[in-house]
């Protein structure tokens, strides 16, 4: 019997709240408000050219010595139309897989240097920047160092309201 009374209870409870929904939903109402504008673009370009005719895709890296670098020049653009939004760079590394043989390590064995962090471009203005890798001299690049394509070298354009 009591458990006759907790389904009753039960069942009165999901009726009460599909009521109250129902309620609730014929008390809303909605307003559609046409609207038109436009979005600035904002895009960062990056080429491998100052004539900005090749996008770039990849940076295929020197071979170097621990305590050594390689540089890679590439070429940054603004390509938001004029009148568009300036913007601040900077890079970040992603997707990082060395492997070092034979103790095969993933930490401490090169850094990545941007020479343009912080540089403002307004909409069409473009820059020169360098890419440093940079080999660490320890016993992990001293037993020798590859990475994968998975490497990721992202260049930021962050809007400057």
């Amino acid at each position: 019997m009591a458990s006759q009374k907790k389904t009753v209870i039960a069942a009165l409870v999901i009726a009460l709240i599909m009521m109250m929904a129902s309620v609730v939903a014929l008390l809303t109402s909605t307003k559609t408000i046409p609207s038109s504008g436009t979005i600035s673009a904002f895009k960062v370009g990056v080429y491998t050219d100052a004539g900005f005719g090749t996008p770039l895709a990849t940076i295929a890296f020197d071979p170097i010595s621990p305590s050594y670098n390689t540089n890679k020049t590439i070429f940054i653009r603004n390509d938001a139309p004029s009148g568009g939004k300036s913007m601040s760079l900077s890079m970040t590394v992603t997707n990082w897989n060395a492997s070092c043989s034979p103790l095969n390590t993933t930490y401490n064995v090169v850094t990545f240097a941007f020479n343009r962090t912080g540089t403002v471009l307004a909409p069409t203005e473009s820059v020169a920047a360098d890419i440093t890798l940079t080999a660490l001299e320890n016993n992990e690049t001293q037993a020798g160092l590859s990475f994968s394509s998975l490497l990721n070298i992202n260049i930021i354009g962050t809007e400057i309201p």
